[in-house]
């Protein structure tokens, strides 16, 4: 009987053993990862830098309303023609942040129309205008908020021709470039804006059919652009 006794608590150990080795394996391991847990710090996550709505480069579209105006004078007598059309263009640039303002270099092409077809006093029937033009100007900028009032100067080459006793002259002139406008950046990369500008295109004096003609011309654009930031 005790043999039994004794054969009874023996088995009874190595059963015992092996839940106490796996009692004490648990409660290490749970102590490891509770220390884990204390010792394990959130990712600290950088936000970027905030874009800006002005600074870089930019490309755009426009489209608009051009008038070329000319003064046409002859055997004493002067009359103004102008010519009223739809326009539309590239434009293009690069903008820098200093201070409170932006400043930029820009460049563009835009078609401006058609010719004007009229009577002068002293040459008769006259054709005039001025097809295109490319111009390079400068832009200061005050932007609030998200709208950005302009001033720009720079310098153009403008198409223009004239034909009068029979006689048609085109020439590419170069002359000054000035305006102003409004853009608004509707979102981070597109901007839209209302550009107004004025382009002096030459002052000339030329023989058309043995008549001294002198003529002086300029070109008003109001002009709707669209553009894009890289």
């Amino acid at each position: 009987m005790r043999r039994g006794i004794v054969r009874r608590i023996l088995r009874s150990h190595w059963v015992l053993e092996p839940l106490v080795l796996c009692a004490v394996l648990l409660v290490l391991l749970s102590g490891a990862f509770a220390a884990d847990l204390d010792t394990y710090q959130e990712p600290v996550f950088q936000s970027p830098a905030p874009h800006s709505l002005w600074a870089g480069p930019y490309l755009g579209l426009e489209t608009g309303v051009s008038q070329t105006v000319t003064d046409v004078k002859s055997g004493g007598r002067k009359k103004d023609f102008s010519r009223v059309d739809a326009a539309f263009g590239l434009f293009g640039g690069y903008n820098w942040e200093v201070s409170r303002f932006v400043l930029g270099v820009e460049g563009g092409a835009a078609y401006l129309g058609s010719r004007e077809k009229g009577k002068h006093p002293t040459l008769g029937i006259v054709e005039t205008g001025a097809k295109w033009t490319v111009n390079a100007k400068t832009r200061v900028g005050l932007p609030i908020n998200n709208f950005m009032p302009y001033l720009s100067l720079g310098i153009a080459a403008t198409e223009h021709s004239l034909k009068a006793n029979g006689k048609e002259k085109n020439s590419v002139s170069i002359g000054p470039v000035f305006g102003g406008g409004l853009e608004v950046a509707v979102s981070d990369d597109w901007h839209v804006r209302a550009d107004y500008s004025v382009t002096g295109i030459l002052d000339e004096t030329s023989l058309y059919g043995g008549s001294k003609v002198n003529r002086t011309s300029a070109n008003h654009r109001l002009m709707i652009g669209l553009s894009r930031s890289f």
